[in-house]
């Protein structure tokens, strides 16, 4: 198809420049659709002077004082077959988006539009007249162009790849909703559980644990943020039962902040007045230290209060050098409605005993990430082997335990 046999077919429907200069957008850079809409109508009005043009939509033309021709100006207002002057309504429609902005605190943006079918159809229309060699489609104008808008008039940055804020127009309906997607915050940092009794995450049953780690850490960092919730990524977990006096990496993730400048020190200040949670090293990341974060398995040392149900000799806990090495665990029992049932086997790599009584003693254990430890001392009914019950031939049990070294990663 010839590029005045395209220009013809468009003009016989009312268009807007917007439009017209939208189906050759591939043709001349440093141009506006708009701009290029109007040289095009400018050619064509010469066209009609020429009388090489006769069949179009007079509105089309109703700016233009002809010579040659008799054609007269149409009293009927241009209204774009094709957009419905939708691009006249621009303006304001940024100012609604720019209205819900106002309260987020944000630096960078994307523009996202969904057309309606019905504008679709009509963008059809227009490519089976024109052909889509040149074309651009409308969702990308509008996505251009409103981005603009709200650049120029909130002095904020268009951003594609990680925007903090995602403004959607949705055209279903004629007249656009607006919806403000705002991206999460990530925090990285690391974290002792000075107490025992308390999960690392919330709790899925209400009430059954009055607090968690992610909600001591979560509360001052939801108020600075006016955040809407939290997503805690720890690097592991240690039981409810336990400490976690080593220092223990996580990101938590502030869903729908409205703020984004805060205090971190202050903010650790706050958490660690808690006396039962500490943290150091708050910093602000992007999310793929989540990753990074759940990925990593470093070995850890536990300190471990073992007791014995019949007496042991002192002398007798030598035996428990035959734990170095290769354990083998099936899944534990008390975690089998949460967690596959396979084998896994994992090292422990040293141990120390401190013999308190002959039903008690203190076991100092470094093992691979992933070892269940008081498994590992109570063999869990031969789901776990070797074991300190299965070596020593005495049923044992944990009775305190609490992680005392996690090896440090390099980020």
């Amino acid at each position: 198809m010839e590029l005045i046999e395209r220009i013809k077919n468009l003009l016989q429907k009312p268009i807007c420049d917007n439009c017209l200069g939208r189906v050759f957008a591939q043709m001349l850079s440093g141009m506006s659709n708009k701009e290029r809409g109007r040289i095009i109508r400018d050619f064509a009005a010469f066209l009609i002077e020429a009388q090489e043009l006769e069949n179009f939509a007079q509105e089309n033309f109703n700016e233009y004082n002809f010579r040659l021709t008799k054609k007269t100006s149409s009293k009927k207002k241009l209204n774009c077959y094709f957009c419905g002057n939708i691009f006249e309504k621009l303006e304001k429609i940024a100012e609604k988006a720019i209205k819900k902005l106002e309260k987020i605190e944000f630096n960078t943006f994307l523009v996202g539009n969904r057309p309606s079918k019905e504008m679709l159809e009509k963008e059809e229309e227009m490519w089976k007249l024109a052909g889509m060699d040149y074309c651009e489609p409308l969702k990308a104008e509008l996505n251009r162009e409103l981005g603009k808008l709200i650049s120029q008039k909130m002095k904020k940055t268009a951003e594609l790849k990680k925007p903090e804020v995602v403004i959607l127009f949705d055209w279903e309906k004629g007249k656009p909703k607006i919806e403000i997607q705002i991206s999460s915050l990530f925090i990285f940092g690391y974290y002792q559980k000075l107490v025992r009794g308390i999960p690392q995450c919330k709790w899925g049953t209400p009430g059954k644990y009055k607090t968690s780690v992610e909600q001591i850490i979560a509360k001052p960092l939801l108020k600075a943020t006016k955040g809407k919730d939290t997503k805690f990524h720890g690097m592991g977990r240690e039981d409810i039962d336990a400490r976690c006096l080593a220092w223990r990496a996580f990101v938590i993730e502030i869903i729908e902040p409205k703020k984004r400048k805060i205090n971190l020190k202050e903010i650790a200040k706050q958490i660690n007045a808690s006396k039962k949670v500490k943290v150091k090293g708050l910093k602000l990341v992007e999310r793929e230290m989540v990753r990074k974060v759940k990925e990593a398995s470093p070995d850890k040392t536990y300190r471990v209060v073992v007791k014995f149900e019949k007496p042991v000799k002192k002398e007798e806990l030598k035996k428990l050098r035959k734990l170095i090495g290769v354990i083998n665990q099936q899944t534990p029992e008390r975690v089998l409605h949460r967690r596959a049932d396979k084998l896994r086997k994992r090292e422990v790599k040293a141990i120390k005993w401190k013999y308190i009584n002959s039903k008690t003693v203190e076991l100092i254990i470094k093992c691979s990430a992933g070892l269940y430890v008081k498994e590992l001392v109570s063999g869990d009914n031969g789901r776990t082997r070797p074991s300190v019950a299965e070596i020593l031939g005495v049923p044992a049990k944990v009775v305190e335990l609490d992680v005392i070294k996690i090896e440090k990663v390099k980020w």
